[in-house]
């Protein structure tokens, strides 16, 4: 299978992860660089016995020879944000009847991504779009808590019309989480993107970086502050659950990063957050301090998700990993290992689609395996941890 960007911190961590889970796949990571790929191997050792493909997603005939042939084509090449490749991955990919797999997080790039749904179901071609951590497997988390609770007022002698009152997406993560720049920038251009999200059935519209929330993400975390986002699984939840309230958040420690963005998004004008290469610069310039801040905070992630049916009682799911950068490639890598077990369906999907992976629980387990925290559909009271607050969005969990 080919990881088109598998030479970034993404693709490699991802290919890497689906190694240990099918041992002997046959990987080819293409890239634009010779020397990007010998950093994916000094990053992850057992790519060695990867190939290596030169490759740019926007020249059609270099993107056209690397995945001909493929089983599934991973695509991880960001960022998304902007427009992106205006999904000339996903096109190349329905030509060449190659199964399709991106770890997107733009809303925009995932709506483009959804369009192409006839055209691939047409060719017979499985594509699953925002598939990886988060989006992805928060999306799975949801979708497991509100068909287990449909399913459990009609165990009871209920009837349950399934409606969903709200789903709430909330993530952590502890510094940068050692991403690459190219990630880095696209936090960026997000403080540059207004907020699309639903509240009681009202469409709203805001600035990112907002309505500043507490949420407590469990044991080994804690309570962190996350704020309002532009992400791709509002918009989903909405199409696919007719949600009436979703919103997703998104927070970082220390403190002093989460104030930070929500100066950029409230000063610097949107045209200039959302230029590419005014991002990648800003990226590059502030990687240094990034990367020493990271290395005392360490990069623990954490996602919490919230549901409710309108006849049903409050659930909430929690997944906790003390290492982003390895929780993102096995995430990626269930997702994959789906797929190539041949659970999706002709189409485009998002993972929250009855279409993108026929089971959940299996991709679930797959992808929370390195958790120190891995709780899924109960009572919010029973999710909820009392660490101790030292400051500067640090805490101590006794």
């Amino acid at each position: 299978m080919v990881f088109v960007g598998g030479t970034g911190r993404v693709g490699s961590s991802a290919a890497a992860a689906l190694l240990k889970q099918e041992p002997g796949a046959s990987i080819v990571l293409a890239g634009r660089s010779d020397a990007s790929f010998a950093a994916a191997v000094e990053r992850h050792p057992s790519l060695r016995s990867a190939a290596f493909a030169r490759c740019d997603s926007a020249d059609p005939a270099s993107l056209a020879s690397a995945i001909q042939g493929a089983d599934l084509v991973v695509h991880s090449a960001g960022p998304f944000q902007g427009g992106g490749d205006e999904c000339a991955v996903l096109n190349a990919a329905i030509d060449a009847k190659v199964p399709y797999l991106d770890v997107c997080d733009d809303a925009e790039y995932a709506k483009k991504c959804k369009s192409r749904s006839p055209e691939a179901a047409a060719a017979g071609v499985p594509c699953v779009t925002t598939g990886g951590i988060y989006p992805g497997v928060s999306n799975l988390m949801a979708a497991e808590m509100i068909d287990q609770n449909r399913a459990s007022i009609e165990d009871a002698g209920g009837e349950s019309d399934g409606e969903v009152e709200y789903v709430l997406y909330n993530y952590f993560c502890a510094g940068s989480g050692g991403v690459g720049d190219t990630i880095l920038a696209t936090s960026y251009m997000l403080c540059g993107e207004d907020v699309v999200c639903w509240d009681k059935g009202e469409k709203v519209v805001t600035r990112p970086a907002t309505q500043r929330k507490v949420v407590d993400f469990g044991k080994k975390c804690g309570k962190r502050e996350v704020f309002l986002y532009n992400l791709p699984e509002v918009a989903s939840a909405r199409e696919v659950w007719g949600a009436e309230t979703v919103k997703a958040r998104f927070g970082t420690s220390p403190g002093l990063w989460n104030g930070a963005m929500a100066l950029m998004a409230g000063l610097v004008p949107k045209e200039t957050l959302l230029n590419k290469e005014t991002a990648r610069t800003l990226a590059t310039f502030t990687a240094p301090i990034v990367r020493a801040v990271d290395a005392i905070v360490g990069e623990r992630t954490a996602i919490r998700v919230d549901v409710k049916l309108k006849d049903g009682a409050l659930a909430g799911s929690i997944y906790n990993h003390p290492k982003l950068s390895e929780a993102v490639g096995d995430a990626t890598a269930a997702f994959v290992c789906a797929m190539l077990r041949g659970e999706t369906d002709p189409g485009v999907w998002y993972p929250e689609e009855p279409g993108a992976v026929k089971d959940r629980s299996r991709v679930l387990e797959a992808a929370s395996a390195g958790c120190s925290n891995f709780e899924m559909n109960k009572a919010a009271w029973m999710l909820e941890s009392k660490p101790i607050n030292l400051g500067f969005g640090m805490y101590l969990e006794l």
